[in-house]
């Protein structure tokens, strides 16, 4: 792979890390608000910044077996800011990776709190109807009983 071709595709992945970085920080932000909604339309989002990267890396592995020295580059600060580039992106898919994590975590403190909440709400839905019925047995228990004054 050229130089010019590597540089491109290295462009490209990074500005995939960085749409996927954003919205995994709005992700993140929805989890933790509690807003399930937006959480699947940003979850949407993400399917195809997902895709573009998977597929410019696999295109990047093949230049892996390439030797880097072999590749003619139009100037020594080009090869740097292609490498720069890439270690950048390395780096943001790694915070995109802990940004993941902190979701699921949150997540799943979430569903602690939303099962509980459920446990008491069934609790209390039991306790009312056990009154309620307690309250219909001793109404319909015995006869009536006239307490007018004549």
């Amino acid at each position: 792979m050229n130089s010019d071709e590597l540089t491109s595709l290295v462009q490209q992945r990074h500005a995939a890390a960085l749409a996927l970085v954003e919205l995994g920080h709005a992700q993140l932000a929805a989890v933790q608000a509690g807003r399930m909604n937006e959480l699947m339309q940003l979850l949407s989002q993400k399917q195809q910044p997902l895709s573009t990267l998977s597929e410019l890396s696999k295109r990047l592995h093949a230049a892996i077996g390439d030797d880097p020295e072999t590749r003619q580059w139009a100037s020594g600060e080009m090869r740097s800011e292609c490498q720069a580039q890439h270690e950048a992106t390395e780096t943001m898919l790694l915070d995109l990776m802990k940004i993941e994590s902190d979701c699921e975590q949150q997540l799943t403190k979430n569903r602690g709190a939303i099962e509980e909440q459920i446990r008491r709400s069934d609790g209390a839905k039991q306790a009312n109807r056990s009154y309620a019925q307690s309250t219909q047995a001793a109404a319909t228990c015995g006869g009536s009983l006239d307490l007018s004054s004549q």
